[in-house]
């Protein structure tokens, strides 16, 4: 009889790029970690307080940043937080979330973060300001991508961190001042009476 020859199946070893593709779009990469500034050089001002505002402006059309942790008005105010530091011994300064939006198009992400600091006399007067801005987007098969939402927002804010201290240096520089640390290396308490400052050089 003639003999019948069965061809057996076998899995095939597929390329790693094959397999991500049936397993859909990889994530887009977010930095493990909470979303904080600390490890920053801190921004000293001559001030006796910092105020942090609560709140920020009204949601957008199709916004969905409420959704994030933090929320992008939540991820301003933790910047503020982080890196301004009061040394004086009078006035205020206060921090403002001025944009902070995250919307969702047909097809793509654009996220909009945006901070405003008033330098305030003992009085209450405004001796001096600065805004800064920041804006990214994305689309298409980027804008798909499982975290996409997650990591615009943290792109934004590296780009507001930037944009902020670089119009604060220019535009308060007369505000700013070097603190000494102590003795263990680690800067002083805000507003702690006695502390040892000195101005920055002029340009």
């Amino acid at each position: 009889m003639p003999s019948r020859r069965v061809a057996l199946l076998l899995p095939l070893a597929l390329p790693p790029f094959v397999l991500g593709a049936c397993g859909g779009p990889e994530p887009a990469f977010v930095p493990p970690g909470p979303m904080r500034f600390g490890h920053l050089t801190p921004l000293p001002l001559n001030v006796a307080a910092v105020e942090v505002l609560p709140g920020g402006p009204p949601p957008q059309a199709g916004d969905i940043g409420a959704r994030l942790a933090p929320s992008p008005a939540e991820a301003v105010r933790i910047m503020g937080q982080d890196r301004l530091l009061a040394v004086g011994t009078a006035g205020e300064a206060r921090f403002a979330v001025t944009q902070a939006a995250l919307v969702q198009g047909r097809d793509s992400l654009t996220c909009l973060v945006g901070c405003r600091l008033e330098i305030l006399s003992p009085a209450g007067e405004r001796q001096g300001f600065v805004e800064a801005q920041s804006r990214r987007a994305v689309s298409g098969r980027e804008a798909e991508r499982p975290r996409a939402a997650e990591a615009l927002l943290r792109n934004a804010m590296d780009d507001l961190n930037v944009e902020f201290e670089f119009q604060l240096r220019r535009a308060l520089r007369d505000w700013l001042v070097r603190v000494v640390p102590g003795p263990d290396g680690t800067l002083p308490a805000p507003a702690q009476p006695g502390v040892a400052v000195e101005e920055l050089p002029k340009l």
